[in-house]
């Protein structure tokens, strides 16, 4: 259309002039400023605008990025467009690579289709499936991800992948702080052992104290076996700890760091493997982060973390649709599906007693025989201890404890125990003095709420204290900070550092029997 002017133009030159020469000359002019025209138009290039992060919309009439609608052509000519259709086409079909192999695998729960000590698949990369032995490409693991991203999701497809493709069985050991919502379903395997969260205060304690126990019987047995790794040994279970949130985690108690560093750094040849979540790097000690070895990033959206991870990447190649696996001098980018159901719930643990000295510790109830005072619970033994009469011989005792806490009792027991021993049931300050006085061996209980003398409490070479009647009496004690609560067992205690619980009497251990029998009947 720009043309015409110019050819009618030429047309009446020729015409009035009869010189077709001009006419030409006209109508070459104008073609150039035509062409000139349109050259400069099409330099002038689109605002570079970033449409990376919006949704793509296709029709058969047209195509928007955005809110931005595309013009019908150089739909993929322009390199802004086409690098986003070209990211979009691959989403669309790694999705439907995922979600073709998902249907094929979760009827197995996701079964590794490769053998190994550890086997276990993480899912697509590449149409292919990736698949690690944690045993081999481990042996720990971590997971990085913003909050939302995934990881917790993920943690639980390795999991499941593992329960179902290891040769032998494993035990599981679980530490959620995020308040138990994320594992709390794994306890119900057969296999697992534990599960502690940030909610357990009390329970803390014991439980890093057991778990480092767990490495030290491990090299105990293996000691005793004559070899020096878990692949040599015929009886040794692996263990498999898993950590969801680990800066909180560390950030717990004391005792949490040392020993998630232990398994770390001597979990390979004792069979203990660990895979932990974080939001970010930070708040994890790069000790630790360097023997995690197998790690995965899901929607790190910090560069210094990427860069961690992986120092030879650039933060600027990241994507938050995708999840990184890396291990050794290898990366992989590969989609991953949400798990739907966990393998086996529900069914009776394999080792109830371990289960039980894992979670519980100390019965609730001991049983009374004329040597037997209490229990002692040493968890980095991972043994029980009993408390017998005979270490107490020609030593002075003393048992503190709130109303209600089990020393009256207590002080029953000792005299059926030992009828000729002087048993002192809440004696004054002046009776105690006269009974040490007396120079026999004194034997007694006291409320909490009654500040003996300093002189006198140096005469008592063994002192029992029960639950206390607030948390500044424990304190005061010289009792663990997490371990207070207003709800222990009668007769539950600490003797040295170690919990204790206390035998009962007879005549209680009797009532409880008529009660029990007579609740029966009522049913």
């Amino acid at each position: 259309m720009t043309l015409l002017p110019g050819l009618l133009l030429g047309l009446v030159m020729a015409l009035v002039t009869g010189m077709w020469q001009f006419a030409l000359f006209t109508f070459v002019s104008v073609l150039s400023v035509a062409l000139t025209t349109a050259l400069v138009k099409k330099k002038k290039r689109e605002p570079d605008l970033d449409f990376s992060d919006q949704p793509i919309w296709i029709s058969p009439w047209a195509v928007a990025i955005g809110d931005k609608v595309l013009p019908r052509t150089g739909w993929f000519f322009k390199e802004q467009y086409s690098d986003i259709f070209f990211d979009y086409a691959t989403k669309q079909v790694a999705e439907r690579d995922v979600q073709r192999r998902s249907k094929q695998l979760q009827d197995s729960y996701y079964k590794s289709p490769n053998s190994g000590e550890l086997p276990f698949w993480a899912g697509i990369a590449d149409s292919v499936d990736l698949t690690f032995d944690l045993a081999r490409d481990g042996p720990h693991g971590l997971i990085v991800g913003s909050t939302g991203s995934g990881k917790s999701e993920l943690l639980k497809l390795i999991t499941s992948s593992l329960l179902v493709s290891v040769p032998e069985p494993i035990e599981l050991v679980l530490i959620d702080f995020k308040g138990g919502a994320g594992l709390r379903a794994l306890n119900r395997h057969p296999w697992s052992l534990t599960l502690i969260t940030d909610l357990d205060k009390e329970r803390q304690e014991r439980f890093w104290h057991y778990l480092g126990g767990e490495l030290k019987s491990r090299e105990v047995l293996l000691s005793q076996q004559g070899v020096s790794s878990i692949s040599e040994s015929s009886t040794l279970k692996r263990m498999l700890v898993l950590a969801d949130e680990l800066p909180a985690i560390i950030a717990s108690h004391p005792l949490a760091l040392p020993t998630l560093e232990a398994i770390a750094a001597r979990g390979r040849s004792l069979g203990v493997h660990l895979i932990a979540t974080s939001q970010s790097l930070s708040g994890i000690p790069r000790a630790l982060i360097t023997n995690l070895t197998l790690r995965f990033a899901i929607g790190v959206t910090d560069p210094g973390d990427l860069i961690s991870l992986v120092p030879t990447m650039r933060a600027t190649s990241a994507t938050g649709s995708r999840a990184l696996a890396i291990w050794g001098s290898n990366t992989a980018w590969f989609d991953f599906p949400m798990i739907k159901e966990l393998p086996n719930l529900d069914q009776e643990k394999g080792s109830p007693q371990k289960v039980l000295a894992w979670t519980d510790g100390l019965p609730v109830k001991v049983a009374f025989d004329n040597e037997t005072l209490g229990i002692i619970d040493i968890p980095s033994e991972q043994r029980f201890e009993k408390f017998n009469i005979s270490r107490m011989v020609g030593s002075s005792l003393l048992i503190v404890g709130a109303s209600q806490s089990g020393k009256s009792f207590a002080t029953q027991l000792l005299k059926q125990v030992q009828p000729d021993q002087l048993v002192l049931d809440c004696p004054t300050v002046n009776e105690l003095e006269l009974a040490f006085q007396s120079s026999q061996t004194v034997w007694c209980s006291m409320p909490s709420n009654v500040l003996l003398p300093l002189a006198i409490q140096r005469k008592f070479e063994n002192i029992i204290y029960l639950r206390q009647s607030n948390f500044e009496q424990h304190l005061a004690a010289g009792l663990p900070k997490g371990s207070w609560t207003e709800k222990l067992t009668p007769g539950r205690g600490w003797y040295r550092g170690l919990a204790i619980q206390l035998a009962r009497p007879r005549q209680i251990q009797h009532v409880n029997t008529e009660v029990n029998a007579l609740q029966q009947l009522v049913r």
